[in-house]
């Protein structure tokens, strides 16, 4: 099945999910990681190992489900351990034509939460359609033995530079190459050696040599 991968901003959203069995609760867990306003219907008989304390922003409502659970969500998922019943979360969801994902149910699903691994703000997703999600985790894990240490770090350190450089270098094109420039190998392989220091005087460097004019009777 084809698919066009994206990364949500879902802070401060609200999301729904419906079922509290050991899948519901891990795409709580990971949704309200991300910052999502969930809403967790856990049915009227909520599981016995459903946890008492959750993050604050998860609502627990003990009730069965309903179409007014879906109100205002930006995407939904259906966890149940009911196909039925997660179909017809799926149908209600299309009718207010909002995103829905029913687990392990592909037909029902508008969208896949692939395999991830994180680092800070990195975030590497495998997917596979919806067709094997168990190649789906093994290429996960291939992945993340190759994953450089701190690489979390270094993005945000980027991050921090790239907005420095937006103030100090008008230029786009200019920025860019500086930005470039201390993104690539050596810049990790430095970052890694001898920490944020190294970045710095290195964004330093390149930016000095983008801002300051030529010498006399050079030109740009």
């Amino acid at each position: 099945m084809k698919t066009f991968p994206v990364m949500l901003k879902l802070e401060g959203r609200p999301v729904v999910v419906v079922g509290a069995g050991p899948v519901g609760l891990r795409k709580a867990a990971a949704l309200a990681k991300a910052g999502a306003v969930v809403r967790l219907v856990a049915g009227e008989n909520p599981p016995a190992d459903l946890p008492a304390n959750l993050p604050a922003n998860i609502e627990r409502l003990t009730e069965d489900y309903s179409p007014r659970h879906l109100a205002g969500a930006t995407v939904v998922f259906a966890c149940t351990n009911d196909r039925a019943v997660n179909s017809q979360i799926a149908d209600d969801a299309r009718r207010q034509n909002i995103p829905v994902n029913a687990a392990d149910q592909p037909d029902d699903c508008d969208f896949f939460t692939p395999a991830t691994l994180s680092d800070g703000d990195v975030v590497i997703a495998v997917g596979t359609g919806g067709d094997a999600p168990g190649l789906a985790r093994l290429l996960k894990h291939r992945i993340l033995e190759t994953l450089p240490d701190g690489v979390g770090e270094f993005a945000a350190l980027l991050g921090e530079l790239r907005r420095q450089a937006k103030i100090d270098i008008p230029d786009p094109a200019e920025r860019a190459a500086v930005m470039k420039s201390i993104s690539g190998e050596m810049a990790m392989v430095a970052f890694q050696s001898k920490g944020q220091a190294a970045i710095r005087k290195m964004f330093k460097q390149r930016k000095a040599g983008k801002t300051q004019p030529p010498p006399a009777g050079e030109s740009t």
